[in-house]
């Protein structure tokens, strides 16, 4: 079915700055609403300390690594931690500038969903904002406005290729694609599914020239595109391979690479399946769903639009799998699928405009979306019938957006929308995006609230909720800070958690999870189907690197004293290691009284340590 859209409304009938009030008023509130939602939960990841150690030894050593003269890419944003370290070398810590810097770019990424509204609708369009006022009202786009992590600055610089290739096809050909290179050269730096953007985008183009402009070969605006995108991204490519020694960050390696145990591919697939569905139903898109693919509805005939929705549809589709098929993501409220929210918001947007527009559709027309509708409303009633009870009311949605559309035809058909006056045109838009908005902010202040909960620390299969983000975040942080007057230079520790510990402890060292051990990533198999725990470096191989320190056997509880370590302790005391026991006040996950390993002839010592 083609939606035959009616021209972009008139802009407001007084002039002067009252109507530049009247336009950006609606972003300027998104804008507060997202810096309030954010400090709710105003929190770095421990993820996030990884990318610190790399800029604090880059600001102090000139050296892009973890320890140094050990060089292993540990990191999947550069961009981000070159950035943080530049910063660091200019006195502003990591843990405040990347706070600032990650809401800073959410606010980046509303500014640029109400300029892509504005493309797609018009200038002054009533409901341009409304991107931005869904995306600020989200639990989860507020969260990674805050947790100390480059997800905000990689959405940001898709959303810039994605209104310079959207200028492009409104006749800004050269300058909307060199604005589009660079962006996603730029995003290619930040998180390796920038390259998978940009070859999506590639795809979408050459396909568009086929389909629309009847031509293979690409046009000189296009190549020099291709020039600016590998002028800028491929040196860079070319450095990290010769520095690092691999194509491909120590993290693919992790997660991705090498012998896996038997049935881990298709565990991952589920649990990566549980994450893309808890992002439907979290942000309720399970419900809107239906709107939202009402508003990918565009005739060829209309260029940028057109282009906007085919292309949202394939990034939609291709990334989710993407997400799908390394299992999501261990931390809660959707991170790794950042790029799409604003992408789903504009489509929501463009959904209520199909669906005004509908009700004006030519005779023809109309009969199909008669007959599309009832079809539609037909197959949901027949599939909530044969689906589990608790999904049925996923079902529900695509049952009455049939009936509306259906509905519509029939309005259409028989000529009832009468000509309404552009003020009441305005208000029916603006209730419209009022009926789309204040549940979903209602439903996503529940949820940002149980996400925070003390307490609410349980995972949902292996996703971590924020409250459980920002306490183990918090405990690492007291835990390195105690130890910091107590490690020497020449200490050598096996972490579990590799972020805030060794941070605030300043102690090298290795994780179990290879993040930052080549070995562990091109020796061990994966064996955990959890995202970001795939694998676990055994004892003998962590024990080649003569560490002093083992972090990654531990226990914390309440009760002062050792506390047994049986689970793992065994192996490293036959190594020479003892446990012993170091009260952190402050500690809140589990209690203050954290067990760990050291080697006996270390010596080590330390306030309040017990044998």
């Amino acid at each position: 079915m083609s939606l035959r859209t009616a021209p972009p409304p008139p802009g407001p009938r007084w002039a002067g700055p009252w109507a530049e009030v009247a336009r950006f008023a609606p972003l300027a509130l998104a804008a507060l609403v997202l810096v309030w939602h954010a400090q709710q939960y105003d929190f770095v990841t421990d993820d996030a300390y990884i990318s610190f150690v790399f800029a604090r030894n880059l600001a102090e050593h000139g050296a892009l690594v973890f320890n140094l003269g050990d060089p292993v890419e540990g990191y999947t944003n550069f961009l981000w931690t070159f950035g943080l370290g530049l910063l660091m070398v200019v006195g502003i810590p990591p843990e405040l500038a990347s706070r600032i810097a990650g809401v800073g770019f959410g606010l980046g990424v509303l500014a640029m969903s109400f300029r892509l509204a504005e493309r797609l609708l018009g200038r002054g369009h009533p409901l341009a904002a409304l991107p931005a006022l869904l995306l600020a009202s989200s639990s989860g786009f507020a969260c990674w406005s805050s947790g100390g992590l480059e997800t905000q600055l990689y959405t940001f610089l898709i959303m810039v290729a994605l209104d310079g290739y959207l200028a492009a096809a409104d006749g800004d050909e050269a300058g909307g694609l060199r604005r589009m290179a660079i962006a996603l050269a730029l995003a290619a730096m930040t998180r390796p599914e920038g390259l998978l953007i940009a070859g999506l985008i590639v795809v979408h183009r050459l396909a568009s020239n086929l389909l629309l402009d009847r031509r293979l070969a690409p046009r000189r605006t296009e190549w020099l595109a291709a020039g600016w995108f590998l002028a800028l991204w491929a040196p860079w490519f070319a450095w990290r391979a010769w520095y690092y020694g691999w194509p491909f960050p120590n993290t693919y390696y992790v997660k991705a690479a090498g012998a896996a145990a038997p049935g881990y591919d298709a565990k991952m697939r589920a649990n990566g399946w549980h994450y893309v569905g808890r992002w439907f139903t979290q942000t309720g898109l399970a419900w809107a769903a239906p709107l939202a693919v009402v508003g990918l509805i565009a005739r060829p005939a209309h260029r940028v639009r057109f282009a906007f929705v085919s292309l949202t549809a394939l990034i939609a589709v291709v990334y989710l799998r993407y997400v799908v098929g390394v299992g999501g993501d261990f931390m809660g409220l959707h991170r790794f699928i950042m790029p799409l929210f604003p992408l789903a918001a504009l489509a929501l947007t463009l959904g209520l405009v199909n669906l005004g527009a509908a009700v004006r559709l030519p005779g023809g027309v109309a009969r199909v979306a008669i007959g599309a509708g009832l079809a539609i409303a037909i197959g949901a009633a027949i599939a909530r019938t044969q689906v589990a009870p608790g999904q049925r009311e996923l079902v529900l949605p695509w049952l009455a957006a049939g009936l509306v559309i259906a509905g519509a035809g029939v309005v259409a058909a028989r000529g009832l929308v009468p000509t309404l006056p552009r003020s009441l045109t305005i208000a029916i838009a603006v209730a419209g995006g009022l009926a789309v908005l204040v549940p979903f902010a209602l439903r996503q202040r529940e949820l940002t609230r149980r996400s925070l909960a003390t307490g609410n620390y349980a995972n949902d299969r292996g996703i971590d909720t924020p409250a459980f983000l920002r306490a183990y975040t918090g405990d690492r942080a007291k835990i390195g800070k105690a130890l910091a007057p107590c490690v020497r230079p020449d200490d050598f520790a096996i972490f579990g958690g590799v972020g805030a510990l060794p941070y605030y402890a300043r102690l090298r060292g290795i994780d179990v999870f290879g993040l930052v051990s080549s070995r562990v990533a091109h020796e061990v198999p994966r064996t955990n189907p959890r995202a970001g725990h795939n694998k676990w470096g055994p004892d003998a191989l962590m024990a080649e690197h003569q560490p002093t320190i083992v972090l990654s056997c531990y226990d914390l509880r309440k009760s002062p004293g050792v506390a047994p370590l049986g689970h793992c302790a065994g192996a490293w005391q036959a190594r020479g290691f003892e446990r012993v026991s170091l009260r952190v006040p402050g500690l809140v996950e589990r209690g203050e009284h954290l067990t760990f390993l050291v080697r006996r002839d270390r010596n080590f010592s330390c306030p309040g340590l017990v044998r």
